[in-house]
């Protein structure tokens, strides 16, 4: 097996693949000759498969039987609404297969049936098998680049396609973090003075934001926010929807029925986009679109396109905007503006950013397209045990965005993993069972940094059944919570006497939830320190008051009891049944039921030796 690591950015639109050899990064060409792999599959009549630039050729021919923009369907469900929003512009079929979106294609003997993670699949074999005639040897080990914003459905599947590509994935790379990788390493960004760089990606199919601090030879990633569902994509689809309109006004004619016009339209106003950033005016020519014109020439200039792209280009300084405030930095505190994504190139964009930025001069790549793949070739390298790749290293950090924990059986919060903990990082605490024989435990899981668990996040729920049955506080569940180098949190649960293990994935990554509901979690808390401390020393009275009643009714029962002490057993019960409807604004009531059982049973207690007390 080779130990040679090359870095993949697996993109909406297209795809590149870079490695780090000899103390120099290459990106390796495809075997076309070209140095970027359009991201499209295309299926012949006989189901053959065939991925790349001439899939994009045949897709123009045939578009009901060309994929692209997979990586928009990749890990959502078919109601998205982001997918069927895309279903308007694609060509080809997607179907409704148990809430999953399958890409349906009609061969000639056959009905195909293919999901993303297998288009996906077809691209990273081809990027695989290019990748191994252009080195010479087999290549099985990579870096592979993500959006940001990608949550757990959405990276596993990525990592499932790699696998079945015949890949082992040694991370996936955060595209921000690629971006800004490439860039320190092209520009040998050293010294010990600390600054912040704000990286800007906007690619076909998503848009990104990082903030990055860099110190000497560490980078830490201080916040990201974006949007899955925002790129140059979008920008064609609007120019595609204008030009729809024209054709309806002025003609009584709408292509949307017609795939192969849809296809060619789409390749038009995308290119259109293309000239529109170097020129300030083209026409976008249809000949033979409709019989009743030979040939229909539609007029757009910049300005034009500008204003139909308007509300969402500002939709990205909004986001650059809330990235910062999240991480307390003001657009004066960045020393460097670092522009990734083909998507860059439109002049409209770079004014907005450096306007934001008043005046700023913005950081580009020769070949923003291909500056995701370096760094992931960069990070591929610092990776890899193959010698020629060695390279001087650079530490990435990533942190937790807010603290991550579980709720007790009364509501307080146990932290597991506290707020800006660097990324993999793994935790473990020991919960026992509350109440006698308890045959499972269920485990709420919070993001927050709220006492009262319910004040915070909900983000899932575990529960082990099948428990050891035992005395109340004797049977111990350890409960892991751990998050890999991927952005994957898990958490597990065993059982310490029989080892039974039960595990959930949650989607953590910052796209779970806005940068705006981040910084109001962090002020929240410190806002509410006061009651927060009330909480903690009610939830103590409550959790107390629980144990103490479980336990001392488990006693009255082992030894019989529960006749002779009939008051205090019933007593007992009925706190444990009134106490779990009980709040913090019952502190008074809660603390006088406490003193009561207690008053009343701590003789019995001492008289009988009652065991596995509180």
């Amino acid at each position: 097996m080779s130990e040679t690591v090359i870095g993949i950015d697996l993109g909406t639109t297209n795809s590149c693949v870079s490695l780090h050899i000899n103390n120099k990064l290459k990106i390796l060409e495809n075997n076309e000759g070209g140095r970027i792999t359009p991201s499209y599959v295309f299926f012949t009549d006989q189901n053959a498969v065939i991925v790349g630039q001439y899939a994009k050729r045949m897709a123009d021919v045939k578009p009901e039987y060309g994929i692209y923009e997979i990586k928009r369907l990749v890990g959502r469900k078919f109601d998205d609404p982001y997918v069927k929003n895309n279903l308007t512009y694609l060509p080809f079929q997607v179907k409704n297969i148990s809430n999953e979106p399958a890409i349906i294609i009609q061969g000639k003997n056959q009905i195909l049936k293919k999901r993303p993670q297998d288009l996906c699949t077809y691209i990273l074999e081809k990027i695989k098998n290019d990748s191994e005639a252009k080195l010479g040897h087999p290549i099985d080990k990579a870096v592979i680049t993500v959006p940001a914003y990608f949550n757990i459905a959405q990276r596993e599947v990525t990592l499932a396609a790699a696998r079945q590509a015949g890949f082992t994935v040694l991370k996936l790379l955060n595209e921000p973090t690629a971006a800004a990788l490439s860039y320190y390493y092209e520009n040998k960004c050293s010294g010990d003075e600390q600054s912040y760089s704000l990286v800007y990606d906007l690619g076909g199919g998503t848009f990104d934001v990082a903030v990055l601090r860099k110190k000497g030879s560490d980078i830490d990633i201080l916040g990201v926010d974006g949007e899955t569902h925002l790129g140059g994509h979008d920008f064609d689809n609007l120019l595609v929807e204008h030009v729809c309109q024209i054709l309806i006004s002025k003609y009584n004619y709408t292509p949307k029925n017609d795939r192969r016009n849809m296809r060619r339209l789409h390749n038009e106003c995308e290119e259109a986009k293309k000239i529109l950033s170097i020129c300030e005016d083209t026409t976008i020519i249809l000949n033979a679109f409709i019989t009743t014109h030979n040939s229909i020439e539609i007029p757009i200039t910049r300005t034009e396109f500008e204003n139909l792209a308007k509300t969402l280009f500002g939709q990205t300084i909004e986001i650059v905007d809330r990235c910062l405030i999240k991480v307390n930095l003001t657009k004066n505190d960045i020393k460097e503006v670092i522009l990734s994504g083909g998507s860059t190139r439109i002049p409209k964009i770079q004014t907005m950013i450096s306007d934001y930025f008043d005046g700023k001069k913005l950081c580009k790549f020769v070949n923003p397209d291909e500056c995701v793949a370096e760094g992931a070739a960069i990070q591929a390298a610092m990776l890899s045990k193959d010698p020629a790749q060695e390279i001087s290293q650079i530490k990435v950090t990533d942190v937790t965005a807010l603290s991550l924990g579980i709720s007790n059986f009364v509501d307080a919060m146990t932290f597991l993993i506290k707020r800006n903990t660097p990324i993999p990082t793994s935790s473990t605490t020991k919960r026992i069972t509350v109440y006698n024989n308890q045959t499972n435990m269920t485990f709420d899981i919070y993001e927050g940094e709220r006492v009262d668990a319910k004040k915070n996040h909900f983000l899932g729920v575990l529960e082990i059944s099948d428990l050891t049955p035992a005395p109340p506080g004797q049977c111990a569940v350890a409960v892991t919570m751990s998050i890999d180098q991927n952005g994957i949190l898990t958490v597990s649960a065993r059982e310490t006497v029989s080892n039974k293990t039960k595990d959930v994935k949650i989607a953590y990554t910052r796209g779970t939830r806005s940068d705006t509901e981040v910084r109001n979690a962090v002020v929240d808390a410190r806002e509410n320190q006061v009651e927060d401390e009330r909480f903690n020393k009610f939830a103590e009275v409550k959790g107390y008051l629980i144990k103490y009643c479980v336990r001392s009714m488990y006693n009255f029962e082992q030894k019989g009891l529960t006749m002779t002490y009939k008051e205090a057993y019933d007593k007992c019960a009925e706190a444990v049944k009134t106490s779990k409807n009980l709040g913090v604004e019952d502190e008074q009531e809660i603390t006088k039921l406490k003193n009561e059982l207690v008053s009343l049973c701590s003789p019995i207690e001492k008289k009988y030796k009652f065991v596995n007390m509180p």
